[in-house]
C-alpha cells in the first residue's frame, strides 16, 4: 500500500512540474532577435522563429538564436527547480523545430510531394549524396554550437545518450571527464571529416591516392595527435594511446579469436609500438630494394620477439588474427549461423596448405612440371576437405564471395 502511495505522489509531482514548465514555456519572452553574424549562405529564405516572432533572412546565423528569449527561459526554468535534463530536452526540441525547414531543403525532398512525381529517381540521379551529407553536417554543427552555448552539453553525445547508444568515441573515451570527452571527440571528428574528404576519390571514384595525398594524410594524423595531446595530462595521454592509437587498434584486430589477456595485449602492444614508431606511415610497396630489405628484417625480428614472449600457441593465434582470410571466414560462418570452431578448423587447413606448398617449392629435385602437378593436387585436396567441413551451401557462399582464393593460388 505504501509503495502504491509513493508511486501516486511521484506521478502527481511529475504532473505539477510538467505543468509549471509548460506555463513558463508558453509565456517566455519573445521581444527580440539579435542581429546576424556571418554564416554559410542558404539559397532559399529561411524562417527562424522562437514560437511567435519571425525573422526572415537569406542567412542562418548563430546570433539570431543567441537571444534573451532562450537565456531568460532557461533561467526561469532553473529558478523553479526544473531538472537540467528536462531543460536540455525542451531547448533541443525547439531548436530542431526552428531548423526543420533547412533540413527539409538540404535533404532534396519535395515539400509537397505529388503521387506522379519521381522523387526517388530525382534524389538518386540529380542530387550528390556527398553534398547533401555536407549540408546536413553544417546544420548539425550549428545546432551543436548553439546547444553547447545555451545548456553546456554536446548535442551529439546527448542524443546518443537519450537513445541508449554508446558510440565508438563514447566507449573509448570514458576514462576522461565529460568536458574533455567532448573536446577530444570534436577534434577527432574534425580531422575524420578532413580525412574523408581526402579519401573521397579513392572511395567514391576508385582512384588510387597520389603520393601527395598520402603525405597529406600523414600530416593530418600528426596534427590530430598533437592537438589531442595538448588537451590531455600525461596519464590521460597514455590511456588515450591504449584506446585510440593506430597501434592499439591494430593489436586489437589481431587479438580476434585469441582469448587474450591484458598481459598479452601489453606484450604485443609494446613490441608493435617500437616497430610502428620506426616504420609507420611508410608504404612498403614503394620502398627501394635496400629499404624494403630493412623493413622485412624488422618484421622478422618483431615476430621472433613476440613468439619468444607469447609462446608458440598464442603466437600462432596472433598470426592467425593478422590474416584477413580468418576474419572473412569467421564473418561468413556467423552469417550462415555456423559454429566459429569451424573457422579455426579451416584456418588450420590453410596453414597446412601454405607449409606444404613451401616445401614443394623449395624441393629442388622436382621438375617444374612435377612441382605444378603437386601444387594442384594440394589445392584440390584442401578444397575437398574445406567443402566437406562447411557443407555445400556454406561452401558455395564462401566460394562466390571470393574468399576461397587462397586454395587456388
Amino acid at each position: 500500500m505504501v509503495r502504491k502511495l509513493n508511486i501516486l505522489l511521484l506521478l502527481l509531482n511529475l504532473v505539477m512540474l510538467t505543468g509549471t514548465a509548460w506555463f513558463w514555456w508558453k509565456n517566455r519572452p519573445q521581444e527580440e532577435t539579435v542581429a546576424a553574424v556571418e554564416a554559410p549562405v542558404v539559397n532559399e529564405p529561411v524562417v527562424i522563429t522562437n514560437v511567435q516572432h519571425e525573422v526572415v533572412t537569406n542567412n542562418f546565423q548563430w546570433a539570431q538564436l543567441e537571444s534573451e528569449d532562450y537565456r531568460t527561459y532557461i533561467a526561469r526554468l532553473r529558478s523553479i527547480g526544473c531538472p537540467e535534463q528536462t531543460i536540455r530536452d525542451l531547448i533541443i526540441a525547439d531548436l530542431d523545430k526552428v531548423l526543420a525547414p533547412r533540413v527539409q531543403s538540404a535533404s532534396g525532398h519535395r515539400k509537397n510531394l505529388k503521387y506522379w512525381q519521381p522523387e526517388e529517381e530525382e534524389l538518386a540521379n540529380d542530387w550528390n549524396p556527398r553534398e547533401v551529407a555536407d549540408k546536413m553536417q553544417q546544420i548539425d554543427r550549428q545546432k551543436r554550437e548553439v546547444i553547447q552555448e545555451l545548456v553546456g552539453v554536446d548535442l551529439v553525445r546527448e542524443r546518443l545518450k537519450q537513445k541508449g547508444i554508446e558510440d565508438y568515441y563514447e566507449r573509448r573515451l570514458s576514462f576522461l571527464p565529460d568536458e574533455k570527452q567532448t573536446q577530444v571527440r570534436r577534434v577527432l571528428e574534425r580531422y575524420d571529416e578532413q580525412e574523408r574528404t581526402l579519401r573521397s576519390k579513392e572511395v567514391e571514384e576508385g582512384d588510387a591516392l597520389t603520393p601527395e595525398d598520402k603525405v597529406a594524410l600523414q600530416n593530418l594524423g600528426a596534427q590530430k595527435q598533437a592537438e589531442v595531446a595538448a588537451l590531455l595530462s600525461p596519464e590521460e595521454r597514455k590511456q588515450y594511446e591504449l584506446w585510440m592509437s593506430p597501434t592499439a587498434n591494430a593489436v586489437r584486430h589481431t587479438l580476434y579469436g585469441m582469448e587474450a589477456t591484458e598481459r598479452d595485449f601489453q606484450t604485443i602492444y609494446g613490441a608493435r609500438k617500437q616497430f610502428d614508431d620506426q616504420w609507420a606511415g611508410r608504404d612498403a610497396e614503394s620502398m627501394d630494394p635496400a629499404l624494403r630489405q630493412q623493413f622485412d628484417l624488422a618484421r622478422t625480428q618483431l615476430d621472433s620477439k613476440l613468439k619468444s614472449e607469447l609462446g608458440d600457441e598464442k603466437f600462432r593465434e596472433y598470426k592467425r588474427g593478422e590474416d584477413e582470410d580468418y576474419h572473412r571466414l569467421s564473418a561468413t560462418l556467423t552469417q550462415l549461423k555456423m559454429p566459429h570452431q569451424k573457422a579455426n578448423e579451416i584456418y588450420d587447413m590453410k596453414q597446412a596448405l601454405v607449409e606444404a606448398r613451401q616445401t614443394v617449392i623449395n624441393n629442388q629435385q622436382l621438375t617444374a612440371e612435377q612441382r605444378d602437378s603437386t601444387l594442384r593436387t594440394l589445392n584440390q585436396e584442401t578444397e575437398i576437405a574445406t567443402r566437406q567441413a562447411l557443407g555445400n551451401k556454406a561452401w558455395n557462399f564462401y566460394l562466390q564471395a571470393g574468399y576461397a582464393n587462397w586454395m587456388r593460388n
